[in-house]
């Protein structure tokens, strides 16, 4: 029985989930100092405000400790701003800053064509199915990694 890489769904989702995060890093770099995955952050904070670093971490599906190096660099970077939570000491509120929302507004239209640009070649069939078929996989994803804790 033959196991080949280039039909295994995780290595090529994988593959095509590097190549857009590259691909869209290369867009937002040069011009605002910031990759796609802080792109990704400042857009997560913008839609719920004010969220803790466990909070984006959870969207992200990233590990606390990566996003928080993320966020560190954001904060140095003048675009966020990180208050304790009073409620629980171990918790943070991480908001934007002014610059912060400057950058997101100025972004949100190259995140907005850069996705368009990806879809351009899929009918309105394709996308729904391919988002239909994503959903099965993280559903089904999760799933296998709260049995294999639960055994």
């Amino acid at each position: 029985m033959s196991y080949l890489l280039k039909y295994s769904i995780g290595y090529k989702t994988n593959l095509v989930a590097t190549i857009l995060k590259t691909n869209f890093t290369k867009l937002l770099q040069p011009t605002f100092g910031i990759a796609a995955e802080q792109f990704a952050t400042l857009k997560i904070i913008s839609e719920d405000n004010e969220v803790t670093q466990t909070q984006i971490a959870e969207r992200l599906g990233k590990d606390k400790t990566t996003v928080g190096r993320s966020i560190n660099s954001l904060i140095n970077k003048g675009m966020l701003n990180k208050r304790d939570e009073k409620s629980d000491r171990r918790a943070n509120n991480i908001s934007l800053t002014q610059k912060g929302e400057e950058i997101l507004k100025a972004t949100i239209p190259i995140a907005k064509h850069f996705n368009e640009s990806v879809k351009n070649k899929l009918t309105k069939e394709d996308i729904e199915t391919y988002y239909k078929v994503l959903d099965i996989i993280l559903e089904e994803s999760k799933n296998m990694y709260s049995e294999k804790k639960e055994n």
